[in-house]
């Protein structure tokens, strides 16, 4: 698994996980991957497109395999149904190849880079790194980016399709990924992240990846 800016990739075996909702668009390239949406429909395909907030299963896949999360506001991510049926793309990688990955991640986003194109959300999304080790309110944000709370608000989830609460948590799993990456402990990933402790870390991580945080930093090797 490598972290980088927007974007998280990983190559291994992309094993079963329970209903869970990422708030960053997923990719997943594998063999016989068998997905559920919300209301329990089934997909099967080699590759899928989910798009960010949308609630979806793993329930089966026949190998190794490649993921992306790519972030909402890095590149061009695409919109499209909450339903398993508007899922599935038409994508070959080699299994286990980042490198592979990273291009076809290039083909379906564009090259990594600011995504939003109104000024006031783009200096909001720079500002919010420096405000991740503590409580990040809407209302600091949009004194920062310079408009009311309103017009922020309604900037995320225009230009984002994603509502400010959830980026910033997608934020605050992006640096305890980043953090675990450069050898932090659990706790020292959730307290740099901006989590109240481990625990709390464990909960999100649960909800957005369908599995706790310890079985990343124990099964996977981090590449730079």
């Amino acid at each position: 698994m490598t972290v980088a800016p927007g974007r998280l990739l990983f190559g291994g075996r992309i094993g079963p996980a329970d209903l869970h909702v990422h708030y960053a668009a997923q990719l997943l390239v594998g063999s016989g991957l068998v997905l559920h949406d919300a209301d329990g429909a089934e997909v099967r395909c080699d590759a899928a497109l989910i798009p960010p907030n949308v609630p979806h299963a793993i329930v089966a896949d026949e190998g190794e395999g490649l993921l992306a999360l790519v972030d909402p506001a890095s590149g061009r991510v695409p919109r499209s149904s909450s339903g398993a049926g508007s899922w599935p793309l038409d994508l070959r990688a080699p299994a286990n190849d980042l490198a592979a990955l990273q291009a076809v991640v290039t083909g379906v986003f564009g090259p990594a880079g600011p995504g939003p194109r109104h000024p006031a959300l783009v200096a909001a999304i720079a500002a919010l790194p420096g405000l991740l080790h503590e409580r990040v309110r809407l209302a600091d944000v949009a004194r920062l980016a310079g408009v009311s709370q309103s017009r922020l608000s309604h900037l995320f989830t225009e230009e984002l399709g994603l509502p400010f609460r959830p980026y910033v948590l997608w934020a605050r799993l992006h640096r305890a990924l980043a953090s675990l990456a450069e050898g932090f402990s659990l706790t020292e990933a959730a307290h740099a992240a901006g989590f109240s402790d481990a625990a709390h870390m464990t909960r999100t991580f649960r909800r957005m990846m369908g599995s706790p945080p310890s079985a990343l930093a124990a099964g996977v090797r981090w590449l730079q």
